[in-house]
């Protein structure tokens, strides 16, 4: 086993208050141009505020169906939450309303709970209303095992939420669900996680990172068993442009297209989610935070 299936993409990590004293000298810089160039200046403004103050509020449930077969599992998958400077409890409380509405049979968590504090985990303790018939399962992200390692596992113990990390748990009879630990501060283990899975099951796999789903395909492909995986990480580029697609660079090393959806690795399938959250600026641009409901039938 590799002792890392790919290398960290590092941003610039400028503390979040650096972000809103930018966006505050761009609202002055563009109001103040607008008394000389009008519209011109007003709509960049327009853009700035409804990017960091209106879109990171919305929140949209994007719905997907993959596979076939006479049985059929929904299933929530929410990732990238970020709780901190820009989301809190009442966002959390918000997430977890808008998915019971759903009604999953099974809630999947994919990590990055945190911005950058481990004092931020309290703001969590919503997610311990989650409710769902074959239970509510998460992992750890990169943001998470780097900022807050010991008090995140420490407190996913205490809430009675599982995590699969390098391992795996069966829901159901045919129903398995399975994680990886993160790939950049963690300490991943493929083999670990698929090592309990009947081969006949269906296989949920979370990985948090993108960039594990081509290794773990690899590993699943000639199981008999259906697979899915549930990524999330990318936050869909949290800011995009129409025909641009995502502006920032992307954090793994998939390539630009790989950004929020459905794709496939080996005939399996990847659910990448756009996130709830934003790190990095809090703003989010044509990319609203998102809750994945997935309709499996096997």
């Amino acid at each position: 086993m590799p002792a890392r299936y790919s290398k960290p993409v590092y941003g610039h990590d400028i503390p979040w208050w650096v972000y809103d004293l930018t966006i505050a000298a761009g609202c002055l810089f563009f109001a103040w141009a607008a008394n000389f160039v009008t519209a011109w200046a007003v709509l960049p403004l327009l853009v700035l505020l409804y990017g960091s103050f209106f879109e990171p509020h919305l929140l949209k449930t994007t719905r997907y169906a993959v596979g076939t077969g006479e049985r059929s599992l929904k299933i929530a998958f929410i990732s990238d939450i970020h709780v901190g400077p820009y989301k809190g409890r009442a966002w959390v409380k918000r997430l977890v309303r808008e998915t019971q509405v759903l009604a999953p049979d099974i809630i999947l968590l994919g990590g990055d709970f945190l911005h950058e504090s481990a004092r931020d985990l309290r703001k969590l303790e919503p997610l311990k209303e989650f409710r769902a018939p074959l239970g509510v399962y998460a992992i750890l992200g990169n943001h998470d095992e780097y900022k807050a390692s010991k008090e995140a596992h420490a407190w996913f113990a205490a809430s009675g939420i599982p995590l699969v990390e390098n391992r795996s748990l069966r829901a159901k009879e045919g129903v398995s669900v399975a994680g990886a630990d993160d790939d950049w501060y963690g300490e991943t283990d493929l083999e670990a996680a698929f090592k309990g899975i009947p081969s006949d099951d269906l296989a949920l796999v979370m990985l948090h990172n993108p960039d594990l789903a081509p290794h773990a395909a690899k590993l699943m492909k000639d199981r008999p068993g259906a697979t899915i995986f549930f990524s999330g990480h990318a936050h869909g580029g949290q800011i995009r442009l129409p025909i641009i697609g995502a502006v920032p660079k992307l954090p793994h090393h998939l390539g630009r297209e790989y950004d929020r959806g459905i794709f496939s690795f080996d005939d399996i399938p990847l659910v990448l989610g756009a996130g709830a959250g934003e790190s990095g600026p809090r703003a989010r641009l044509f990319c609203p935070p998102e809750i994945v409901s997935v309709t499996v039938r096997f």
